[in-house]
C-alpha cells in the first residue's frame, strides 16, 4: 500500500469514527420534557418553595437532579441542565424547603426552613411524582 493510499484509508477511518459517535445513541436522562407544576401548604400557593426531584431510577448519575423554585401563586417550572428545560422521564421523589427571607444587622439572611422536616429530606419526603411522555403538568403537590 502506497503513501497516498494509506493517507485515504486514514482519512476514511477517522470520519467514519466520528460519523458514528454523533450516532450514538442518547441516554434516557439526557432528554428533558418541559415540566410545570404547582404547590400549596394548607390549601394555599406556597412562594419560594425550592423543590429538588430525585430519580427513583438508581443508574441514573447523581448529577441529574431536576429543581424547581415556585413563585407567588405556587406554580414551578423545572429544569435540568438549563432554565426551563423540563426533566427526563421517569419517577421522582420530591424534597422540598421553604426559607423565608429578612434581615439582620442590614444584612439579608435566609432563616430556617419553616416546613415540616420531613419534606426536607429524602429519606422522610412521602412526595412522589411521575413525569410521563405527552403530560407536561404534574398534579397539585399538598403539603400539610
Amino acid at each position: 500500500m502506497n503513501a497516498r493510499t494509506r493517507k485515504w484509508f486514514l482519512g476514511g477511518g477517522l470520519l467514519v469514527a466520528i460519523l458514528l459517535a454523533g450516532c450514538a445513541e442518547q441516554e434516557p436522562w439526557e432528554a428533558t420534557q418541559p415540566t410545570v407544576g404547582t404547590i400549596t401548604l394548607k390549601g394555599r400557593p406556597l412562594a419560594n418553595a425550592e423543590l429538588a426531584f430525585f430519580p427513583e431510577d438508581e443508574t441514573v448519575p447523581t448529577l441529574v437532579r431536576p429543581r424547581a423554585k415556585s413563585t407567588e401563586d405556587g406554580k414551578f417550572t423545572v429544569w435540568t441542565y438549563a432554565q426551563g428545560d423540563g426533566a427526563p422521564l421517569g419517577r421522582y421523589k420530591v424534597t422540598v424547603v421553604h426559607h423565608e427571607v429578612g434581615l439582620s444587622r442590614g444584612t439579608i439572611i435566609a432563616k430556617p426552613n419553616d416546613l415540616p422536616k420531613k419534606y426536607a429530606k429524602l429519606q422522610t419526603t412521602d412526595i412522589l411524582v411521575h413525569v410521563a411522555e405527552g403530560q407536561p403538568e404534574l398534579p397539585s403537590i399538598e403539603l400539610r
